[in-house]
């Protein structure tokens, strides 16, 4: 019975140290998160739209959970690069602006990426830690495969481990290494 008075005596304490808490570092508490908002406390950009949640509510007024705000066809991430705005469905990224041949930045022109099947919009279109440009010019993996060799580990978890996500003959360091 004392071990039960003891815990529940620090459960404020305790409420009160995750409170502040930001898992992900996006500028919103995992509270605020889970309860407020309900994006995803792990995942800095729930929506994948290219802007951390906290920016989206914070500063730009964008919905964190929808990537196309305004559903004019841009994600938001992009209209906030290319100087648009992605709240107003009339504000769209102007076609002569220098970036708006790289709409996600990544490296690879928007042809480029529609040539290869990767998305124009999204800087990693497979998802797998690494930038679509970042595979095709220095990795040489597909920017449409998270496991390029097939050896059972993302491209981008290969990278941060030293091995050649290009090469399944090069395997990912044991414990021991």
């Amino acid at each position: 019975m004392p071990i039960l008075f003891v815990l529940l005596a620090l459960m404020p304490a305790i409420a009160m140290s995750d409170q502040h808490e930001d898992s992900d570092g996006d500028g919103l508490t995992d509270l605020e998160e889970a309860r407020i908002y309900r994006t995803d406390p792990q995942l800095s950009d729930t929506d994948l739209d290219g802007l951390a949640d906290g920016l989206e509510v914070n500063q730009y007024w964008t919905l964190p959970l929808i990537a196309d705000t305004d559903g004019d066809g841009f994600l938001d991430g992009i209209e906030v690069r290319l100087g648009s705005d992605p709240t107003e469905a009339g504000s769209q990224p102007d076609p002569k602006n220098p970036k708006s041949d790289d709409l996600d930045g990544d490296g690879l022109s928007n042809n480029e990426e529609l040539e290869l099947g990767s998305n124009p919009q999204h800087f990693d279109s497979d998802f797998d830690g690494l930038g679509d440009g970042a595979e095709i010019h220095t990795y040489f993996t597909d920017p449409m495969l998270v496991d390029s060799d097939g050896d059972g580990m993302w491209d981008g978890d290969e990278v941060k481990a030293g091995t050649d996500p290009g090469n399944a003959e090069n395997p990912a360091p044991g414990p021991s290494e």
